[in-house]
């Protein structure tokens, strides 16, 4: 049981020990530590047992809290110190009420949460060239994510070109006058686009969701709640590591997409290349055809 979690209890609870209520208790903040009441009736003192009489161990027990974590107990007015004075021993019987009183209120004070370790990353002073070294890299992340972005679009457009180059279809002229070698080598050409879009598809996905990984969100908020600020925090080597691995992670994907953009920029050259050789050597033949049929009309 943590008693720096324990919230302030509304009314008095009852304590069972030993499958038997022993006491009521109440929990109350006190500054930096904390105080348990317990409330003992009248009647439960008039047990013959000595083996069973109550001590402030029993009163802990039932309540689940640490024995090593109380500072003092008192018996009586909380106010008045005098009223039962304080005991050490734990284990010691705890004495019936005053005559005039219905029950035995005991007093248990715990001791103040012990401060919380200081992490090397926690320490006040923190050199100046850190604050810059996460700094930069956050910088730089933001950087390569606005060349993936611009990257992203730029291969969408790539995309829808290269999925036009492939349904594009030659016309009757070209059908009729194209050389079969042209035909050949363009729709080699376009066949290249099977291999191309599964890539180019690829890098749009994750290009699209980079921004979305828990790792970065989790970073992002560090950097705008303690870095940007400069408010030292536990671990700031540890965090200056992520970054650079989520930096690495950036340059990774825009080389990706660097070089599935330089193939698709070469594959729908080449489409356009082929197609426009059949088109020309179409154009020349169909030319042809036209003037040696007008030639032939004038010795007729």
């Amino acid at each position: 049981m943590n008693v720096a979690e324990q919230v302030p209890s509304p009314e008095w609870a009852a304590l069972e020990h030993v499958w038997e209520d022993i006491a009521d208790a109440w929990f109350k903040p006190d500054g930096e530590r904390s105080t348990y009441m317990f409330r003992v009736s009248r009647d439960r003192f008039a047990v013959a047992d000595t083996d069973r009489r109550l001590t402030v161990e029993n009163l802990l027990e039932a309540a689940a809290i640490p024995k090593d974590e109380v500072e003092s107990w008192q018996v009586g007015d909380a106010s008045d110190p005098g009223g039962g004075g304080t005991g050490p021993d734990l284990s010691h019987p705890l004495p019936p009420p005053p005559a005039d009183a219905t029950h035995l209120t005991v007093y248990v004070h715990m001791k103040p949460p012990a401060p919380a370790a200081r992490d090397e990353g926690d320490a006040r002073e923190v050199p100046p060239e850190k604050w810059q070294a996460l700094d930069a890299l956050w910088k730089s992340i933001l950087g390569l994510e606005a060349s993936i972005d611009v990257l992203r679009l730029s291969l969408d457009g790539l995309r829808a070109e290269m999925e036009a180059a492939f349904k594009k279809s030659m016309t009757v002229e070209e059908k009729v006058h194209g050389l079969q070698s042209d035909v050949a080598k363009w729709s080699k050409a376009k066949n290249r686009v099977h291999f191309a879009l599964p890539k180019v598809r690829e890098f749009i996905h994750r290009a699209t969701w980079a921004s979305a990984v828990p790792e970065r969100k989790v970073l992002e908020e560090l950097v705008h709640d303690y870095i940007e600020p400069r408010v030292p925090f536990p671990r700031m080597d540890e965090v200056r590591e992520r970054l650079g691995h989520l930096q690495k992670d950036r340059q990774v994907l825009l080389a990706q997409g660097n070089a599935v953009s330089q193939e698709c920029r070469v594959i729908l050259a080449g489409i356009q290349q082929a197609f426009g050789t059949l088109q020309r050597n179409a154009a020349d033949r169909a030319r042809k055809e036209r003037e040696a049929r007008r030639t032939k009309g004038k010795y007729l």
